[in-house]
């Protein structure tokens, strides 16, 4: 039978999502091993967890989406509290399920959704969940007029870290809004079909750059069109979390 849950996680405590092997043998923690070593203990036999991506080291996840494969049935509100209670207090499950045997948590995902968060001015209580840029003078109207040449579907190679396995860089982006939470806290929420090694990361930081002055209003187009040459800034992993992922 195939089952499915959500989890959420503190990315700061793990190497990534996906599990790292050196030799037979995990080299990192990873999410991915966390989980599968609770659910070996409790359901007493390895399973292979699927998720719908591989989220980067330190970046969280709210809304992430894993199924695997089981002989048998299972009580799964019993199978939830052993599981968080077996695992680390920074990943835990939620929503477990019976579904669709032909269920795929990557490939039927129509969208992710993402959330970037920026304070502008030094904070102490959660500089952990994002990224502090003090008293920098940023012209956020300009990031967002720069942030709509990113809708739509493109090419990312220039906006990511290939991982040379042969997989398309196209990319839909449906949704790249600024979002005022609070007189010190910005969000940016990012939704698209698909996303790439550290996408995110890298087209926050080109919006980082226009907004701050270091490059002018145009520059992520020049990018696309591999017409750009300078230092881009790359955004840090701790403000990004994958809030969803959308059937």
């Amino acid at each position: 039978m195939r089952y499915r849950f959500r989890c959420e996680y503190l990315g700061s405590a793990y190497y990534g999502w996906q599990e790292q092997n050196e030799h037979g043998k995990t080299k990192y923690v990873t999410v991915q091993s966390a989980l599968e070593e609770a659910f070996k203990t409790a359901l007493r036999t390895p399973i292979d967890l699927v998720a719908a991506g591989r989220t980067d080291t330190g970046v969280h996840a709210r809304g992430q989406m894993v199924h695997f494969d089981y002989d048998g049935e299972i009580d799964c509100k019993k199978l939830t509290r052993s599981i968080n209670g077996l695992g680390r207090h920074t990943v835990k499950i939620r929503d477990l399920e019976v579904c669709d045997p032909e269920f795929h948590s990557r490939y039927d995902a129509v969208s992710r959704y993402y959330v970037y968060s920026i304070f502008t001015r030094p904070v102490a209580l959660l500089r952990d969940f994002g990224w502090e840029i003090g008293h920098l003078p940023i012209d956020y109207d300009l990031m967002q007029r720069e942030a709509k040449s990113f809708i739509g579907e493109h090419d990312f190679i220039r906006f990511c870290i290939p991982r040379n396995d042969g997989k398309s860089t196209l990319c839909n982006i449906t949704r790249f809004e600024l979002v005022q939470v609070s007189d010190y806290m910005v969000q940016w929420h990012i939704q698209g079909n698909r996303f790439l090694h550290r996408q995110v990361r890298a087209m926050v930081g080109t919006l980082f750059d226009v907004g701050r002055g270091r490059y002018p209003e145009g520059t992520v187009k020049e990018i696309f069109a591999d017409r750009f040459k300078g230092e881009r800034t790359m955004a840090p992993p701790q403000a990004l979390v994958l809030e969803d992922v959308i059937y």
